[in-house]
């Protein structure tokens, strides 16, 4: 199975994982008439993509602000219309230890990872369901698995994805929209960089973006999760007793 999607359109495509996915689908389009929108804050980092990469399209935008959103939803189907293929990968991460416990740390993780995304999916789901076709793919993590030391900002942002597409992936069932959810392992970015130990599994942006093209063009599965070995791991700490839960997150500190 092979999936040819004309336009698509990646918010949080600055850098990181967004970056490197961008390129991927450049260098190896899935249909002839591929075109590639390129969303973030960063404008000058959106621009620097586009020199490198002729043919991608920078819309500039804050998710966080839904008036920009919905600008830059207006712009992009001015252009090309309705994307077939949406990826929300924007976000944020700042480790937080119980010694730095802060209510506004929290407040802008949920402000961008959590209702940033819900900014974009409101008119978009709408879009796509007046039309009747589309996909939408949300960047969550394997950190929203269960809660996990030092994330208690970012994880929560993220299991609060995975259980949105959850329950919008059943309602969505027969509306001809594909809700889905990819959900990274360790990736080395400038924001993993800023972890103060060894992360399991680490892959460089340009694994972590191969995952994620196969897992788009190869099937319509739910969930995109990498790599295999870590969600493994990671999925099993899901049915284990919170007693051994917890004693394996001790020995982990």
């Amino acid at each position: 199975m092979k999936k040819h999607f004309q336009t698509i359109w990646i918010i949080g495509a600055s850098s990181g994982i967004g970056a490197a996915l961008a390129r991927k689908l450049h260098e190896n389009p899935t249909s002839s008439a591929q075109k590639i929108i390129i969303s973030a804050r960063n404008s000058d980092k959106l621009d620097e993509l586009a020199a490198e990469m002729p043919g991608l399209t920078p819309v500039p935008v804050d998710i966080t602000d839904t008036n920009a959103v919905n600008g830059a939803i207006a712009k992009v189907e001015k252009q090309f219309g309705l994307p077939d293929l949406v990826v929300l990968a924007a976000g944020i991460y700042s480790p937080m230890k119980l010694s730095a416990f802060s209510a506004a740390t929290i407040r802008s993780h949920v402000d961008t990872n959590y209702m940033g995304i819900v900014n974009c999916l409101e008119p978009l789901l709408n879009k796509m369901r007046a039309r009747k076709s589309g996909e939408i793919a949300v960047m969550a993590s394997v950190a929203g698995y269960r809660g996990l030391p030092n994330a208690a900002a970012y994880g929560p942002t993220k299991a609060a994805l995975i259980n949105l597409c959850e329950s919008l992936h059943t309602e969505l069932s027969g509306s001809g929209v594909l809700l889905r959810v990819i959900n990274p392992g360790f990736v080395k970015t400038r924001l993993t960089d800023k972890n103060d130990f060894e992360m399991p599994y680490l892959l460089e942006p340009e694994q972590a973006a191969d995952y994620i093209y196969r897992g788009l063009c190869g099937s319509d599965k739910f969930e995109i999760a990498f790599p295999p070995p870590f969600v493994r791991q990671l999925k099993l700490t899901q049915i284990l007793p919170y007693p051994i839960f917890f004693k394996l997150m001790r020995k982990l500190l």
